[in-house]
């Protein structure tokens, strides 16, 4: 059974990957045997985090600097890792912004665009430029990462939780769109976990935290290694016959 989540000999790209929840997902994918490619806005960290994987993983990790919402750097990260990798079989669009809590009322044109550059359009390009060359090898797979309040919504949240439904939406016209290729595309929708993101949101309203594991069956907050198992299947030939779909890892949100 361990075979059908082996990822020996492929190349997954994760952004965001720096820490948090992306940074736990490139370790599990370089853990099942990929060669994986650490992304985040600064090549300092890109390159103590590709270093720490190699080191714990034994397989090979590279970091390449990418900030998600500039068009030009998308490009310059799917050719770079072509370049050094010569394939690329998995991405993992994890990188996602919520800088603060915004009302609808208060919204403006300025923060509304940089959310939807990052969560949105980032995702949309990057996985655009890398479905032609998964094609290349005979397909892959590609893991956006959304949220539960995709669903859900929020107060002061409308910016965030609608890039992510938009990107939901998406995915499923990419995984239409790039089916006959053997690009299979899915989401993956982490619920509370302990990130930045998290720390954030209870710097901004104590006792969000509190609140969030108490929303859940199993009343606390996720580590973020936690989310290894999720990817893994959604990355690997484990999940070869799910694509378009929406997996939820939330500890049961009510």
């Amino acid at each position: 059974m361990s075979e059908i989540f082996d990822l020996s000999g492929k190349v997954a790209i994760v952004t965001g990957s720096t820490r948090g929840i992306g940074n736990s997902m490139a370790r599990g994918l370089a853990g099942a045997g990929a060669t994986v490619v650490v992304s985040g806005r600064k090549q300092d960290a890109c390159d103590a985090a590709a270093k720490q994987i190699a080191e714990q993983s034994g397989c090979r990790a590279l970091g390449v600097a990418c900030h998600m919402g500039d068009w030009d750097q998308i490009d310059s990260l799917v050719d770079r890792a072509w370049k050094e990798c010569g394939r690329i079989d998995v991405l993992v669009n994890n990188a996602g912004i919520n800088p603060t809590f915004m009302s609808v009322e208060n919204m403006t044109a300025e923060f509304w665009d940089k959310i939807y550059d990052v969560n949105l359009k980032g995702p949309m390009r990057l996985a655009g430029k890398v479905a032609p060359r998964m094609a290349e090898n005979g397909g892959g797979s590609i893991v956006n990462v959304i949220t539960v309040g995709a669903y859900l919504g929020g107060a002061g949240v409308g910016a965030y939780s609608s890039s992510k439904a938009a990107l939901l939406n998406l995915t499923r016209v990419m995984a239409t769109e790039w089916a006959d290729r053997g690009v299979r595309v899915n989401a993956l929708a982490p619920g509370p976990f302990a990130t930045d993101m998290m720390a954030g949101a209870e710097k901004n309203v104590p006792g969000f935290s509190a609140g969030a594991a108490a929303a859940t069956l199993q009343k606390r907050v996720a580590d973020p290694d936690e989310i290894i198992g999720s990817v893994l299947y959604l990355a690997s030939d484990a999940s070869s016959f799910t694509t378009g779909t929406d997996l939820i890892v939330d500890g049961g949100m009510r």
